[in-house]
């Protein structure tokens, strides 16, 4: 740490800074010089001083952030930062908000999978085209078996909402370790074939890294029950796109729910935008009120271990991505 330090902080659509955030800051460092902008708008010159950046800044133009030392990222994921080749320095500290989406994910995946098995997307749909037609393929969701793929904070929150309505929890978990009482089964990597045959619910809540890319290739797609429904909010890469398509067109699983794509924004003549078996959401379901507040609560508890000269919360390795 620098005697003049400059925190460079970076908003977007999705992550705000208010007076009472840039406030919280001051209070730990008085005498932190913060500049404030919307992403994109950072100047060279601005990203050439900070000695810390909250925000998501462009990677390509990290190699100008000379004194960088610290980036703190607004999201969990790390992927398009999860390289050491970015930074200027070598020993830089990368952190995310790991701990602040799980919540309202968790409510997202939840909302979805009730969706499906009540039918309520293709009621939606009805109500467009003003038909009155009771469906009868509603099913129960309690009773039903839920396997999720990554066991992290948005897994875990995952995974108590459906225990609560009653689903039976099986999940896979890099090191499996103690299996929580709300999980009925935990595997490790060699269990994803197993788990995927029995699951009438998929959620994959997995980090993307090179290890998981395409993770759900066509071969496992092939492995879903036809009554299956697969929900992906963590990156559109995870799923081979065009043999999920493929499945979906022919009904060889019953549904999906999609808040990412491949790529982003979804092209307007995608197929998945026609199937009835989908629901699309625009990579919202991480909203809430109250990511701000709690993004800033991580980072103030990691600027006070900065100035301490002690290891921070919420790591990054880059040799794994998470």
């Amino acid at each position: 740490m620098t005697n003049n330090l400059e925190i460079l902080i970076l908003t977007s659509e999705r992550f705000g800074a208010a007076c009472r955030h840039l406030e919280s800051i001051l209070e730990i460092a008085p005498k932190a010089a913060i500049a404030a902008v919307q992403g994109g708008q950072e100047t060279s010159d601005m990203l050439g001083r900070a000695e810390i950046i909250f925000g998501a800044p462009d990677p390509d133009r990290l190699v100008t952030a000379k004194r960088l030392k610290w980036l703190h990222l607004p999201s969990a994921g790390a992927d398009r930062y999860a390289d050491r080749n970015l930074f200027c320095n070598k020993d830089i500290h990368l952190t995310n908000s790991r701990g602040v989406l799980g919540m309202p994910i968790a409510e997202y995946v939840l909302g979805v999978m009730l969706a499906f098995s009540r039918n309520l997307h293709l009621y939606a749909r009805q109500k467009e085209e003003k038909v009155w037609k009771r469906l009868t393929t509603a099913k129960d969701f309690a009773g039903s078996t839920v396997g999720i793929l990554g066991l992290g904070d948005i897994g875990t929150e995952i995974a108590k909402r459906a225990h609560a309505c009653g689903a039976r929890v099986i999940a896979v978990k890099r090191h499996p370790k103690t299996v929580p009482e709300y999980i009925s089964e935990l595997y490790g990597e060699d269990g994803i074939d197993t788990m995927l045959e029995r699951c009438d619910y998929i959620v994959l809540a997995l980090p993307y890294t090179h290890r998981t890319d395409r993770i759900m290739s066509a071969e496992r797609l092939s492995k879903l029950k036809s009554s299956s429904f697969i929900v992906n909010i963590s990156r559109g890469e995870l799923i081979d796109q065009e043999a999920l398509i493929e499945v979906l067109k022919r009904n060889r699983i019953a549904g999906a729910a999609l808040d990412v794509t491949t790529p982003e924004p979804l092209p307007s003549d995608s197929p998945l935008w026609e199937l009835p078996n989908v629901i699309l959401t625009p990579h919202a379901s991480a909203y809430s009120p109250k990511n701000d507040d709690k993004r800033f609560r991580i980072f103030n508890r990691n600027l006070k271990l900065y100035l301490e000269g002690k290891p921070l919360e919420n790591r990054v390795h880059l040799d794994t991505g998470y």
